[in-house]
This record gives C-alpha cells, sequence and structure tokens, in this order.
C-alpha cells in the first residue's frame, strides 16, 4: 500500500515505531502494512509475523474475523459495526467514518483483557479509502478498578438496607418497597397484606439469659420467617423484637394462614445457649390487608394494632385486622 513516496512512507513507519500507542494499518486488501513494537508488546505477536498478512485477527480472537480496522476498509455502516461490538462502540467525534469502542477479549493475554480501541480510514488524495489505521490501548486495571468501586457502592448500599443482626431487610428498606408496593396495588387493584411479627415476653428473656442470647433468639425468628416466605415476599426487622413481612398479591387469609403457619413454627424452635441450656419463644402476629386509598403508615398501623390485641388474646397467637 502506497500512502507516499518512498522517503514519506519511511517518515511514516518511523512515526509509527516511535508512537507509544499500539497501532496497526491495513491496507484495501486487508493486509497489515504496520505493526508497531507497542502492539507486538500489547499483544505478544511480533510485527514479522503480521507484516503482509491478514491474520490480524489472530492476536485477538480464536477465530477468524474482521477487527475494526476491516470494518472500516469494507465500507461497513453502523449496522455492521453494530453487529460486532453492540452497545459497545460509538462513531468518533472528531474523525469522518470512523469508531471507537471498548470490549474484553477473553483470548487475548493470560484471563483476558478489557481494550479500548480506535479505527479510522486512511485516504488518497482524491478522498478514497485505501486502508485503515487502528490504535488500541489496555485498559484492563482501570475496568477492574471501576469494577471494584461499583461492588463497594453496592455493598454499602446492601449494608444500609440491611439488618446486622438478622441478615434481614431493615426498617428504611421496608418504608421504600412498601410504598412502592402501595402504589402498585393502588395503581393495578391489587392485593396486597402485610403481617407484624413481635417476640412475646422478649425482655424476660433478655434480663435471664442476657442480651447475647436475645439476639440468638431474633435470629432464631428472622431464619424461620425467611424460610416460610415466597420469593416474592419481603420481611424485614422494624425496631427491637418487632418484624415486618410483606406479601404482595396476597390476600388477607391467606395472610393469615402464613402468620400462623410462622406462630406455629417459631413456638416449635428450641433456641440453644451458649451455657448448654434452652430457649423456647413465641411470637405475636397480627395482620392487615391494604384498604384502597390508605397510606403506608396506616397499614402498618393496623397491622400493628392487629398484633397487640393478639398479646392481649395471650399471645402466641395471630389477629387479623378489621
Amino acid at each position: 500500500m502506497q500512502f507516499a513516496s518512498d522517503e514519506e512512507g519511511i517518515d511514516l513507519a518511523q512515526v509509527l515505531e516511535g508512537n507509544p500507542v499500539a497501532t496497526i494499518v491495513i491496507d484495501a486488501q486487508h493486509r497489515v502494512t504496520h505493526w508497531n513494537r507497542a502492539c507486538a508488546v500489547l499483544t505478544g505477536v511480533p510485527a514479522d509475523e503480521m507484516i503482509g498478512t491478514s491474520d490480524q485477527w489472530r492476536a485477538f480472537y480464536p477465530d477468524a474475523r474482521s477487527i475494526m480496522a476491516d470494518l472500516i476498509v469494507s465500507g461497513a455502516l453502523e449496522t455492521a459495526v453494530d453487529a460486532l461490538y453492540h452497545g459497545k462502540f460509538r462513531r468518533s467525534v472528531l474523525i469522518e467514518g470512523a469508531f471507537e469502542a471498548e470490549d474484553f477479549f477473553p483470548s487475548f493475554g493470560v484471563g483476558g483483557r478489557w481494550l479500548y480501541f480506535t479505527a479510522a480510514p486512511l485516504r488518497n488524495a482524491v478522498g478514497e479509502v485505501i486502508g485503515a489505521i487502528e490504535t488500541l490501548q489496555d485498559v484492563t486495571e482501570r475496568r477492574r478498578a471501576e469494577e471494584a468501586l461499583r461492588q463497594s457502592e453496592e455493598r454499602y448500599r446492601n449494608l444500609s438496607l440491611v439488618d446486622s443482626l438478622t441478615g434481614l431487610f431493615n426498617s428504611r428498606s421496608l418504608h421504600e418497597r412498601l410504598q412502592a408496593e402501595v402504589e402498585r396495588a393502588t395503581r393495578y387493584s391489587r392485593p396486597l397484606s402485610l403481617l407484624v411479627l413481635d417476640c412475646d415476653n422478649f425482655k424476660r428473656i433478655n434480663d435471664n439469659f442476657g442480651h447475647l442470647e436475645g439476639d440468638r433468639v431474633l435470629q432464631a425468628l428472622a431464619r424461620v420467617i425467611g424460610e416460610g416466605l415466597r420469593a416474592s415476599d419481603s420481611a424485614y426487622r422494624y425496631g427491637g423484637e418487632e418484624f415486618v413481612v410483606l406479601l404482595p398479591e396476597t390476600e388477607a387469609d391467606a395472610g393469615k394462614r402464613l402468620a400462623e403457619r410462622l406462630c406455629r413454627s417459631f413456638a416449635a424452635e428450641v433456641i440453644p445457649t451458649s451455657a448448654g441450656e434452652s430457649i423456647r419463644c413465641t411470637v405475636s402476629i397480627g395482620v392487615a390487608s391494604y384498604v384502597p386509598g390508605e397510606t403506608r403508615d396506616s397499614l402498618i398501623r393496623r397491622a400493628d394494632d392487629a398484633g397487640y390485641e393478639a398479646k392481649r388474646q395471650g399471645k402466641n397467637c395471630v389477629v387479623l385486622a378489621g
């Protein structure tokens, strides 16, 4: 491929060879004409194995396919580029007919690498495409740092929504989720039920066995609740020894039956202490079904009042709010 005179061609080769950015140049027949030193270092493939061949794909893919420079030479439209780099590329804002992309190459190096690459057409004096130039940069460390930051932020968010003792969601998470479920139940006229559970005689347990053993009781209740729920249900530690269970798509009677199962399951639990003793505890549960037009606070309050009624009726039972 002749881009200029021999003397100018030498200058081009020198410029590319001295460029610290990995660079590939191909001609109109998709043959590699330049594979600079930075590209050889990045890919681990020496230039003498590539110059004059159309094997540029070999450094990046396990099977023959076009690299972005090949697409440029072929005059590919954006739809063709999208077929290979869907959601990972964009048009260059600086050079007409050029593209840039960022992608993960699983067959590149050990364990795969993230590369940022650009490809632009090379034209002769009359504007005809006579080749393409592609540059590549290894951005693996940046991507890993970004992913580590994302995971850290996700962990932080999860910690801010989860009760550390029981592993259930906390009250902040409850208010966010309950508001969304109330709005959904209102919009689509769908049923929604809510349980408020309160450990019976919990102060006595703390007084007799200590707060660490009281924590074991709360953890046992959280486990019983979690084992009794459907995938669409969610459970929350509302405060102290009080828990809330949110039951979308659940009528009041079905919610009451689930509450009764939880009540029986927890009453059957034998919770061992660190001193070798055993604790048995029960729970009182109030059940309320969403009434169109009421607020989330009203729904919780009605279930809470029903829970207090369960306490008055002797504890270890379920009361359905009117």
